[in-house]
């Protein structure tokens, strides 16, 4: 396991890798996994209000009794849901950096591209449910937003690992702020625009805006 792999792997939701253990221990985190995986279904497909543990349970195809032995509050589950799409999201963009060659990476700033694709996942339509519904929920708010900002500060130095080109940069925060901002706000207004062009057009600008930041000749004055 590589240095972001033992990193990432902390916020791997409690009881879902059981890699060497035993069949009762590798059957409990097949079940905690069908769990998570239909939340994710259940916040996608009708959103945060809609998604009981009921539902959720259905979508697993479990019972309600076997997945209250496993998450006994809606909150619980939660928790370890928006632990475990940023888990998910965040590792597979790593992994799809790391498959870029030097050209894509440096010169085609290609991760702008890959970061968008994170957003189309099923796993962010789900965070961004919950980031949503937190805004004017005082309860899911409260378990919400101290795990949203520690991944953001994990966001950032898994995203440097990955690109080493802007180690000491003293520009890599604005920029990393630069591209979220940016590239979630395209999706927020995707539908609206009903344009892939307008979408493509502002990724292709962002890409091209981090140049002067990464070659240090942005001046903030």
């Amino acid at each position: 396991m590589d240095d972001a792999s033992r990193s990432l792997a902390r916020f791997e939701p409690e009881g879902i890798a059981a890699e060497g253990q035993g069949w009762q221990q590798r059957k409990s985190a097949q079940t905690r996994v069908a769990i998570l995986e239909a939340a994710i279904d259940c916040l996608e497909q009708v959103g945060y209000a809609r998604t009981t543990t009921q539902l959720i349970a259905q979508t697993a195809g479990i019972s309600r009794g076997a997945m209250l032995h496993h998450y006994a509050t809606k909150q619980e589950l939660i928790a370890s849901v928006i632990g475990y799409t940023f888990h998910k999201r965040i590792g597979r963009f790593v992994e799809r950096i790391h498959d870029l060659s030097d050209e894509q990476r440096v010169q085609q700033v290609a991760g702008v591209e890959l970061y968008w694709e994170t957003l189309l996942s099923r796993e962010f339509t789900a965070f961004l449910e919950l980031q949503v519904a937190s805004r004017t929920d005082a309860e899911l708010r409260e378990i919400f937003l101290p795990k949203a900002r520690e991944y953001d500060q994990v966001e950032r130095r898994e995203v440097l690992r990955a690109f080493p080109e802007w180690e000491d940069n003293p520009n890599y925060g604005l920029a990393m702020d630069f591209v979220i901002a940016s590239i979630e706000g395209v999706l927020l207004n995707r539908d609206i625009w009903n344009s892939e062009e307008r979408c493509q057009q502002m990724r292709r600008l962002v890409a091209r805006a981090l140049l002067p930041l990464r070659a240090h000749q942005f001046d903030e004055k």
